[in-house]
């Protein structure tokens, strides 16, 4: 990296420190990145934590740089105490002969009591307030996809393969660079509380699902729920041999489901461009549209169902098999 030169001629460089642990965090970064461009001033970027570094191959490690090679250390972003600024006074001491510039921090003591900085472009402190410098970065935007997955279903023994189906969806996320986010049809089992996606009851999940551009599944319902808002889905029948899913994509006549067993890295991109084309929500309409007509169009099973008389013999079966001592028996048999 060329260095830039000051007024007098001096090399000038300068070391970007931080957390760098949040979406905001790299956003700042991005953009004091683009300022030092800019005025022609090179520059090193190491997080505070070994760690961290390992999250971008151009990002160093704090621990190992030569201090000589820097004329500026810019802290960026986050909040800022005396107490973390001498927790890491062991590596910040030797870049003493820098410039120390502070930008979009938010600066906890009053400064009078508490301000190492040359230069300081606060975020907020009790002296001034700035806008957050991720105000100003630009991102592009993305398909949004729900990744609905099933761990597993006994009940298939070894006809399921659903972590290959897992495998090859997560895949497809991170060839194609789309944002994804997990969705999940289980609801918590205690009244008022929400899972881990934030669900309390199925209007969260629709409300939230009719929001993507697409949605990744395994699941029947995972497919049924997001068709039924006009989201295209991508669906893997994890169960060899087929099932339940891709049943119920052939009768609605929803065509991107696909055998575990067969199904390649090429279907899926397919899948995927065809699913985030113009057409593909009117597509994903029109199925609905043909489920609901099929219930409206034809006459209702469940008047039959009521009128229907008991026949207990269908279920006469069940009582030599149930219970703990026939299952134990069936085992050792």
């Amino acid at each position: 990296m060329q260095h830039g030169k000051d007024a007098a001629g001096a090399a000038r460089c300068a070391l970007l420190m931080g957390a760098f642990s949040t979406v905001g965090d790299v956003e700042v970064l991005q953009q004091v990145q683009a300022r030092l461009h800019r005025l022609g001033v090179a520059f090193d970027v190491a997080p505070f934590s070994r760690h961290r570094a390992a999250m971008d191959d151009a990002w160093l490690d704090l621990h190992r740089l030569n201090p000589a090679l820097y004329s500026h250390v810019l802290v960026v972003c986050g909040p800022l105490t005396r107490r973390m600024m001498e927790k890491r006074w062991g590596l910040l001491q030797r870049f003493s002969h820098c410039t120390f510039v502070g930008v979009n921090l938010t600066m906890v003591e009053a400064l009078d009591a508490f301000n190492p900085f040359d230069v300081l472009i606060e975020r907020d402190s009790d002296q001034a307030v700035r806008p957050d410098l991720s105000f100003l970065q630009p991102q592009p935007r993305l398909p949004v996809v729900g990744l609905c997955l099933v761990e597993s279903q006994r009940e298939y023994g070894e006809r399921q393969q659903h972590g290959r189906a897992q495998a090859l969806l997560r895949d497809l996320i991170q060839r194609s660079g789309v944002a994804a986010i997990e969705i999940d049809t289980r609801l918590p089992a205690v009244a008022g509380a929400a899972t881990a996606h934030g669900f309390a009851n199925a209007a969260h999940y629709e409300s939230a699902v009719a929001r993507l551009d697409l949605v990744l599944t395994t699941r029947l319902h995972g497919m049924v729920l997001a068709l039924k808002n006009a989201v295209p889905v991508i669906a893997i029948d994890a169960v060899v041999g087929g099932d339940k899913v891709s049943r119920q994509a052939q009768q609605i006549g929803w065509p991107e489901v696909f055998a575990v067993e067969r199904v390649t890295a090429a279907d899926l991109d397919g899948a995927l461009q065809r699913c985030l084309a113009a057409d593909a929500r009117e597509r994903a309409r029109a199925s609905a549209d043909r489920a609901r007509a099929f219930w409206e169009g034809s006459a209702d099973p469940f008047l039959a169902a009521i009128d229907a008389p008991p026949r207990p013999e269908r279920r006469a079966a069940l009582a030599s098999s149930s219970g703990w001592l026939p299952r134990l028996l069936r085992r050792r048999g």
